[in-house]
C-alpha cells in the first residue's frame, strides 16, 4: 500500500495529464457525435429544399406557361378591339341608312335587310375568328 501511495505522489503530475487527455477523448467524442447529428440535420434539411426546389420549378414552369397563353389572349383581343369598333360603326350606318330610308319602297327595304344580313354574317365570322 505504501508503494500504490509512493507511486501516485511520483506520477501525481502524469496521472493529472492523463485525466485531462481523457476529458479532451470524451470532449471530443461528444463534438463528434454533435457535429454528426448536425450534418444529419443538414441533409435533412437539404432534401426538404430540394423537393422545394423542385416544386417552384414546376410553378414556376405553369406560370410562364399560363403568362403565354395570357399574352396570346390579350394579343388576340387587341386585335379584336378595333375590328369591334369597325363593326360596331357600320351597323350603326346600317341603322342609320334605315331610318333615313323608312319611307322606300317593298324592294329597297329588302335589298337593305339582304345588306344587313351580309354584314351580320360577316361579324359572326370575324367573331367566331
Amino acid at each position: 500500500m505504501a508503494l500504490d501511495q509512493d507511486f501516485e505522489k511520483d506520477n501525481a503530475f502524469l496521472l493529472s495529464k492523463f485525466e485531462e487527455v481523457n476529458g479532451l477523448i470524451d470532449q471530443l467524442k461528444s463534438q463528434n457525435k454533435s457535429q454528426k447529428n448536425q450534418i444529419l440535420g443538414l441533409n435533412h434539411q437539404n432534401e426538404k429544399l430540394e423537393v422545394e426546389i423542385k416544386a417552384t420549378k414546376k410553378n414556376n414552369s405553369q406560370l410562364r406557361e399560363e403568362n403565354r397563353e395570357l399574352r396570346e389572349k390579350l394579343d388576340v383581343e387587341t386585335r379584336l378591339i378595333p375590328q369591334n369598333f369597325k363593326i360596331r360603326n357600320k351597323i350603326v350606318k346600317i341603322v342609320s341608312d334605315i331610318e333615313d330610308k323608312e319611307s322606300m319602297g317593298q324592294q329597297n327595304l329588302k335589298e337593305l335587310l339582304d345588306l344587313l344580313i351580309e354584314e351580320i354574317d360577316f361579324c359572326i365570322n370575324q367573331l367566331a375568328k
